[in-house]
């Protein structure tokens, strides 16, 4: 019996926006309760033999597997290459085929007893999504010592992996008393009930956490977990994790070995309802997940020019990315140190597999996800969004950090509206990628502005307002980001750039910073409805001084939709609008 089809509107909006002219693509599926849920899909450039979809999904999270394929046409025929990936499908006896023909009208089949049967789906909107799955992140050390060698490193992988398959580790639920391990070809539980679920121990972790609430990538749940190796005592010593790559010669033979803390950093996404005993075989999976990559980092390193000898090997570093696009994680592992700019055609590639425009980054270090931010992310992601039928809304792109008064013990009230926005602005660049240059304090601001002369020196250390044009001067100066200034001579006049701040938004994403009057404020995004000619504004007030937490953030109106009579009618308004440039 083929399953239920679910497909992710983060698939369907995807879909709609690919060029038929493509030949084929993959789909990935995660089931549970007898659903197959589409999350993702690939296109398989076949002139690149390095990015096919068996590599795509060691980056994608446990329990995302290849579900189907995509077909760009009229005809549900299916050419040798079609064949040869739906027989690579193990999720489900019946592989999925989407067809897609040039006006965009889609059919979803499934393969029964070597017929296509066309079938209905339901389309599973983003926050139903994020509020049915959660994520498990595996987190350890382990160490690693082999010869410095390719055929070395391979053997002590496939060990490693051998080993936990086996049965020879258990798994521990940071901050409880939850572990799970193997006993002979059974799974025990200790710390809770054995019938419990993944998602009631989350939210037993978690009880002061809202029952209703926006679900959304900014509020993905994660179930922190790691592994114990048996029968090794030492592997998560703070010793171990804080040692570099040590190159020695033994004694034996003189070749080469490494020595080095691995850290297996990997994520699994998990149905709430599933019982924890299920947890033990999916957490193994990710673990050997994570060490094929980790050994494909490796292995690249050693085969390049000048470190065949392990001389020079750097250790690896994981990244986990969940672009708003995308609808799901892209783990990316690196060597420590290279800069991102020299992995620009690695990055392009997976833009393009994936089907993700290359106008701007979301694979640089920057774009991570953060799990711990040390301040408020992205507040405006919690409201509503606008859906009134004739309204055009436009809003910032990507995540930021909200930047406010008092914050970091520095008493900038009554002054410092300006800087606040700025940092505001220059996290976004951090959070997109486009720079690592860390978000600067008022004191480095005030010193920017004396260096390049548009201030004396008496300034630095000073309480004296900025505006939109000082803004400008540091983004250029700090990050070379041009700016664009637009003046209004009253607030009243600002409803004539609606156009304009639209446009923005759409092209650039940035937020835009806008001063008058002795007040500064930071624009999100905007709305403009054409039956009553009204603009709204998606403002973060910077003249919030209280505690970091959203639900007073919001409910305050520090973070909100605002009239146009939220400006002063008489009032004198410049702003400052960051642009981008087309990046990967």
């Amino acid at each position: 019996m083929s399953p239920r089809l679910k497909i992710s509107s983060y698939v369907i909006e995807r879909l709609s926006k690919l060029d038929t002219n493509e030949s084929t693509g993959c789909l990935y599926g995660v089931m549970y309760d007898g659903n197959l849920l589409v999350v993702g899909l690939s296109l398989e450039l076949f002139d690149r033999e390095k990015n096919t979809y068996k590599q795509l999904l060691l980056h994608l999270p446990t329990e995302i597997e290849l579900c189907g394929v995509i077909k760009f046409g009229e005809t549900l025929t299916t050419e040798a290459r079609l064949n040869e990936i739906l027989q690579d499908v193990d999720i489900t006896d019946n592989p999925l085929v989407i067809i897609i023909n040039q006006y965009k009208d889609m059919k979803a089949h499934f393969l029964v007893h070597d017929k296509f049967e066309e079938t209905k789906y339901e389309v599973l909107e983003a926050d139903e999504l994020w509020k049915q799955f959660l994520h498990v992140r595996l987190n350890t050390v382990i160490p690693l010592s082999c010869e410095a060698t390719i055929n070395g490193v391979k053997n002590i992988m496939q060990n490693k992996r051998i080993k936990i398959a086996s049965g020879q580790v258990s798994f521990h639920i940071n901050g409880t008393s939850v572990y799970l391990f193997g006993v002979a070809s059974d799974v025990g539980l200790t710390g809770i009930s054995t019938d419990a679920t993944v998602g009631e121990l989350l939210d037993s972790m978690s009880p002061e956490q809202p029952k209703k609430k926006k679900y959304n990538t900014n509020s993905i749940e994660i179930l922190p977990a790691n592994l114990i190796l048996k029968a090794t005592k030492d592997i998560l010593s703070d010793k171990l994790v804080k040692t570099a790559v040590k190159m020695m010669t033994t004694q034996r033979k003189p070749s080469f070995c490494i020595s080095m803390p691995l850290r297996i950093d990997t994520l699994a996404i998990i149905h709430r309802n599933t019982k924890l005993l299920e947890l033990y075989t999916v957490l193994v999976e990710a673990a050997c997940r994570s060490l094929k990559l980790l050994e494909s980092v490796l292995l690249e390193q050693l085969g390049q020019e000048g470190i065949g000898d392990g001389a020079g090997l750097r250790l690896p570093e994981t990244f986990h990315f969940i672009p708003d696009e995308l609808g799901h994680f892209v783990t990316r592992i690196v060597p420590k140190g290279i800069p991102d700019e020299s992995m620009e055609k690695e990055r392009r590639l997976l833009h393009e597999q994936l089907g993700l425009p290359v106008d701007r980054p979301m694979f640089r270090r920057g774009n991570a996800h953060v799990q711990h931010p040390t301040r408020l992310l992205s507040p405006h992601a919690a409201l509503p969004a606008p859906a009134r039928a004739g309204v055009r809304a436009a809003l910032v792109r990507g995540r930021y950090g909200y930047y406010h008064y008092m914050q970091d013990g520095f008493n900038d009230d009554g002054w410092g509206c300006a800087y606040r926005s700025m940092q505001t602005i220059f996290s976004w660049f951090r959070y997109q990628g486009y720079t690592t240059v860390e978000v600067p304090s008022h004191r480095e601001i005030q010193q920017c502005l004396v260096d390049i002369g548009d201030k004396p020196s008496s300034f630095v250390g000073s309480k004296q307002w900025i505006g939109s044009t000082e803004v400008s001067f540091c983004l250029e100066t700090l990050l070379g980001v041009q700016s664009r200034i637009i003046f209004a001579n009253t607030g009243a006049e600002l409803q004539s750039y609606t156009p304009e701040l639209l446009h923005h938004f759409q092209k650039h994403g940035s937020p835009i910073m806008i001063g008058g009057g002795v007040l500064a404020h930071t624009i999100l995004g905007v709305e403009f409805d054409a039956g009553t000619n009204e603009t709204r504004y998606l403002i973060l007030d910077p003249h919030y001084t209280g505690a970091d937490e959203l639900a007073t953030v919001l409910a305050k109106g520090w973070c909100g939709w605002k009239k146009a009579d939220f400006w002063n009618k008489t009032a004198h308004y410049n702003l400052c609008l960051p642009q981008t440039r087309p990046a990967v």
